[in-house]
């Protein structure tokens, strides 16, 4: 069976292939006394911070970004299911579609576990 390359091991390989192939240029340049050697060293000292910082960045805006999809459904189709509310369309009708399409169903708080907490007398 075939396993799906998440968006995670995307910018995770993205990332490795961007802080390796800087250091190898940074050690050639080094080895053969090129005039920017000394530059690409703190450029590579200066990534080698950066880079990671803003693939985490990445990672964290599409968590942001599927919060509220359903499992399996794309960005892409997010998008055209909101834009097709915001065109007007009736909110409950895509919601019906999206739960026809990805088997979702409805939770009662009661299944989800939440509980009222009633007030006592003492914070009365």
């Amino acid at each position: 069976m075939k396993k799906k390359i998440t968006f995670k091991q995307v910018v995770a390989a993205v990332g490795l292939l961007l802080l390796v192939g800087m250091y190898v240029v940074s050690i050639v340049f080094a080895c053969l006394a090129k005039p920017g050697a000394e530059g690409m060293f703190m450029a590579s000292l200066v990534a080698t911070v950066i880079i990671p910082i803003v693939l985490y960045i990445f990672i964290v805006l599409d968590k942001i970004a599927r919060k509220n999809a359903p499992e399996g459904m794309s960005l892409k189709e997010l998008r055209q299911y909101n834009k097709r509310i915001k065109n007007g369309e009736d909110p409950e009708k895509v919601a019906k579609e999206i739960e026809e399409k990805y088997g979702i169903e409805e939770e009662d708080d009661a299944e989800e576990g939440i509980e009222v907490a009633e007030d006592s007398e003492e914070e009365k």
